[in-house]
C-alpha cells in the first residue's frame, strides 16, 4: 500500500496552474497519508542515484549554477542549535572533556505529584524528569559522576530520610548514645562523615531539591553542635561533644550545593552562610579560600539572571586579598581559580540596565580587565597563586567570543597572541595556549559577522596545524572541534562559495582521519554544519545537495559503525531546514518536498530517534515555503499537527509556524483551540500536547550527548 501511495505521488507531483503558480494537491494528499502512517518505509521514489560518492574525495563537485533570488536568512531553532552547537562550551570545560570520559548519570526523580494516576500529573512528571536528567548530565565533577551511589538521587533521598529520622530530637535513645559513630542504621553510621558525604552528594546531584536536602542535613548537625553525649570507657562515664558538629568543610559543601543550583539568589544565600560562619567566631568554622571561592562561584553561576552578581563576585575576590594582607596565615588568599569565577560572572553580564530599558556596558571588557588586576596583584604581593593562567585567558577569550561582533574577534585573537608571547618568553606551561584556546578564537571569528571571518578562522586552523607539525606547540593539535568551528564560520559567513569551502574542509577532515588523525574524524556536528552551509546559501539545488551530504554520512556510519556518525534528530532537522529554504523552479521545489517527506518518514521509523518539536516546526516551514495555500495544504497541516500533539511535541516553534503560514483565524482556533491573535504560551495548551518538548538550545544539545 505504501509503495502505491508513493507511486501516485510521483505520478501527480506538481502542476502549473494557468497563472503559473505551483499546485500541490496530489502531493499534499499523498504526504498527509504518508505522515499519518506509522509503518511506512522509504521507497525508491525518495532514493537518490547510487552513483554518488563513488570516488575519493567522495563528494560530487558543487553545481556552478546559482539563482539570483535574495538570500534566505534561517532563523529556526534548529539552525541555532546546530550552528551555535559549541558556542557556550568554555575552553576549560572543553579541555576537561577531551581529557576524561564522563559517565552518564542515572535518571533524576521528578518532584512528587499530587495524583500519580492523573494523566496530566504523569506527563508533567515525565517532562520534569527529562529536564532534570539533562541538567544532571551537565555536572562537571568527574569524581562524583563515577560514584554510582552519589549519582543515584533515589538512594540519596532514602539515606537522607533515614539519617534525619534516626537523629530526630524525639529519638533520645539514639541521640544520647551518639558519640564516635558506633550507632548506625543498617550499614550507615551516624557520624559527621556520613552527613558530609550526603551533603556533598546532593551538591552534585542536579536535582530540584538538592539545596533543600543539604540545608536540612546542616540544620540537624547544628542542632547537635553544643550537645554533650555520654560514652562508657572501662566502666567510667565520659561526656563528650557530639561527633556530628559541622565544621568549615561541612559549610563549604553546603555553599557548593547552593552554587550548583543556579538559583537567581544563589550568591546571596551562599554569602549569608559565609557571614554566619564568620559570626560564629569558632576556629572550626573559620572560612578558608575554598569557602570564599564557592561563594564567588554561586554569584558567577547566577550572573545570567542577576545583574548585580559580577559586582558581588569581584567584591569577595578583593576581600580575599584584604584578609590575606591582614593575616599572617594563608587561610584565605585570592587565587586564579577564584578570579576565574569573577571573569565568568562578567562574561555573562548583560550590562547596566538604564531606566529606558537599554543595557550599557561590556562584560567581556570587564572580564579582560580582571587579567590586569590579577597580574598587578601577583607582582605587588608576591602571591603567584593569583597570576593569570591559561584557564583565565581562555575564559576571557570565550567572553569575547560570546560577545559577538568583529571587534570581539580581534580582541580574542589579541589575548591569544598575548599568551603566545608570554609562553615564548617564560616557558610557563600554565600559560601555554592549547587546542581549546585556539578553538575559542576560531569560534569568535565564526560569530563575528566579519566578511573575512571564515577566512580568518581557517587561517588560524592552518596556524594550529603548523605549530603541531613543526613541534613548536604539540598541544595545539587541531581536533574535530577545531574543524567544526571553521565549518561553522563558513556556514555563517554568507560567502557565495561557503558550501564549497565547507565541503572542502569536510573532505580534509576525512583525509587526515585516514592518516591516523583519528581525533579529526567528522562527526554528526560536522555534517549538520555542512548541511546548514547549503541551507544558508543561495545555491541552486541545495535541498538535493544537503540530502547528498546526509546520505554520505549514513554510508560512513554503515561502513565504520562509529557512533559519532550515527544520524540523529539534528541531522534530519538540518536537511528539512535546507528543504524549507530551497528556491528555484517547479522541479526544484518538487524535489524539496520529496526530500522533506522522505526525511520525516524515515525519522519516524528509524532507530536513531523520533520527530521532535523542531522536526515538526521545520516541516511546517517547508510546507509554508514550498506549497501554495490550498485545502490540500490545510489537510497536511492538520495531519502533522495532530500527530505532533499525540507525540507531546507541540513546542513554541510549531505554534509560530502555524501563525506564519497565514492560517485563517477559524481554522487555527479549530486546530489549536485558541484564537490566532492570543499567541498562547505552552502552559495554556493541554499538557499531553507539550509533555515531551525540550525548549532551549543547551538542554536540547545535552539530549544528544
Amino acid at each position: 500500500m505504501d509503495r502505491r501511495i508513493c507511486t501516485a505521488h510521483r505520478g501527480s507531483k506538481v502542476k502549473r496552474r494557468n497563472e503559473g503558480i505551483i499546485s500541490v494537491k496530489a502531493a499534499g494528499v499523498a504526504a498527509s497519508i504518508l505522515i499519518a502512517s506509522h509503518s511506512v518505509t522509504t521507497t525508491d521514489a525518495f532514493r537518490p542515484p547510487s552513483t554518488y560518492y563513488s570516488q575519493t574525495p567522495r563528494f560530487p563537485p558543487p553545481s556552478s549554477s546559482t539563482i539570483t533570488s535574495s538570500f534566505a536568512t534561517i532563523e529556526s531553532q534548529q539552525e541555532q542549535l546546530i550552528l551555535d552547537g559549541q558556542d557556550d562550551v568554555s575552553p576549560q570545560r572543553q579541555q576537561e572533556q577531551d581529557e576524561q570520559q564522563q559517565q552518564q548519570q542515572r535518571l533524576t526523580p521528578s518532584p512528587p505529584s499530587s495524583s500519580s494516576t492523573s494523566t496530566t500529573d504523569s506527563t508533567q512528571q515525565s517532562q520534569t524528569t527529562t529536564k532534570q536528567r539533562l541538567f544532571a548530565k551537565s555536572n562537571n565533577n568527574f569524581r562524583h559522576n563515577n560514584n554510582k551511589a552519589m549519582a543515584d538521587p533515589t538512594f540519596l533521598q532514602k539515606r537522607t530520610e533515614t539519617l534525619l529520622r534516626m537523629t530526630s530530637p524525639e529519638n533520645n535513645d539514639i541521640i544520647d548514645s551518639m558519640s564516635l559513630g558506633n550507632v548506625g542504621g543498617g550499614n550507615m553510621k551516624v557520624d559527621k562523615r556520613t552527613f558530609d558525604w550526603l551533603i556533598d552528594a546532593w551538591a552534585y546531584s542536579g536535582t530540584y531539591n538538592a539545596v533543600d536536602n543539604a540545608l536540612r542535613l546542616l540544620k540537624r548537625m547544628e542542632h547537635f553542635k553544643d550537645r554533650m553525649t555520654m560514652n562508657e570507657v572501662n566502666g567510667e562515664e565520659i561526656y563528650e561533644y557530639s561527633n556530628v558538629c559541622p565544621d568549615v568543610k561541612t559549610y563549604t559543601k553546603v555553599i557548593n550545593a547552593i552554587a550548583n543550583s543556579g538559583m537567581e539568589d544563589a550568591g546571596e544565600q551562599a554569602e549569608s552562610i559565609l557571614n554566619r560562619m564568620i559570626d560564629m567566631d569558632d576556629p572550626a568554622t573559620i572560612p578558608n579560600t575554598y569557602t570564599y571561592t564557592n561563594v564567588i562561584d554561586a554569584y558567577a553561576r547566577s550572573a545570567p539572571c542577576n545583574p548585580n552578581a559580577p559586582y558581588s563576585a569581584q567584591r569577595l575576590a578583593e576581600r580575599m586579598e584584604e584578609l590575606r594582607a591582614s593575616s599572617s596565615s594563608d587561610i584565605v588568599k585570592p587565587t586564579a581559580r577564584a578570579w576565574n569565577s569573577v571573569i565568568g560572572a562578567w562574561a555573562d553580564w548583560m550590562g547596566e540596565e538604564m531606566p529606558w530599558g537599554e543595557y550599557i556596558g561590556n562584560g567581556a571588557e570587564r572580564a579582560e580587565r580582571c587579567l590586569d588586576i590579577m597580574d598587578e596583584l601577583a607582582s605587588r604581593t608576591g602571591n603567584e597563586d593569583v597570576r593569570p593562567n591559561s584557564y583565565n585567558f581562555n575564559s576571557v577569550i570565550s567572553a569575547w567570543a560570546n560577545n559577538g561582533g568583529g571587534e570581539s574577534a580581534f580582541r580574542a585573537e589579541k589575548i591569544l597572541e598575548r599568551m603566545e608571547v608570554l609562553y615564548r618568553r617564560t616557558s610557563r606551561e600554565d600559560v601555554k595556549p592549547r587546542t581549546a584556546t585556539y578553538n575559542a578564537v576560531i569560534d569568535a571569528w565564526a560569530k563575528s559577522g566579519e566578511m573575512d571571518g571564515a577566512h580568518r578562522a581557517e587561517l588560524l586552523l592552518g596556524h594550529m596545524m603548523e605549530l603541531f607539525e613543526t613541534g613548536h606547540n604539540v598541544d595545539a593539535k587541531p581536533n574535530v572541534r577545531s574543524f567544526n568551528s571553521v565549518l561553522n564560520a563558513w556556514a555563517k559567513s554568507g560567502d557565495p562559495d561557503a558550501p564549497t569551502r565547507a565541503r572542502e574542509v569536510l573532505s580534509r577532515m576525512e583525509e587526515l582521519a585516514n592518516m591516523d588523525w583519528e581525533d579529526v574524524l567528522p562527526d554528526t556536528t560536522s555534517f549538520a554544519t555542512v548541511i546548514n552551509a547549503f541551507a544558508r546559501s543561495n545555491m541552486f539545488g541545495k535541498a538535493e545537495s544537503a540530502y547528498d551530504v546526509y546520505l554520505y554520512m549514513k554510508e560512513m556510519y554503515a561502513a565504520t559503525g562509529n557512533t559519532k556518525l550515527q544520524p540523529n534528530n539534528i541531522i534530519y532537522n538540518s536537511v528539512l531546514n535546507a528543504c524549507a529554504f530551497t528556491m528555484g523552479d517547479i522541479e526544484e521545489q518538487t524535489r524539496a518536498m520529496d526530500i522533506a517527506n522522505s526525511m520525516l518518514m524515515e525519522l519516524d521509523d528509524s532507530p536513531y530517534g523520533k520527530p521532535d518539536h523542531v522536526t515538526y516546526g521545520t516541516y511546517l516551514k517547508v510546507i509554508t515555503n514550498q506549497m501554495e495555500p490550498s485545502k490540500a495544504r490545510d489537510q497536511i497541516v492538520e495531519t502533522i499537527f495532530r500527530k505532533c500533539a499525540r507525540d507531546g511535541m507541540v513546542g513554541g516553534m510549531v505554534l509560530r509556524q502555524l501563525r506564519e503560514m497565514g492560517m485563517a483565524d477559524e481554522a487555527y482556533e479549530n486546530l489549536v483551540g485558541i484564537s490566532i491573535w492570543d499567541a498562547p504560551s505552552l502552559s495554556e495548551l493541554p499538557n499531553s500536547w507539550t509533555c515531551n518538548v525540550i525548549e532551549g538550545k543547551r538542554l536540547r544539545r545535552r539530549q544528544f550527548r
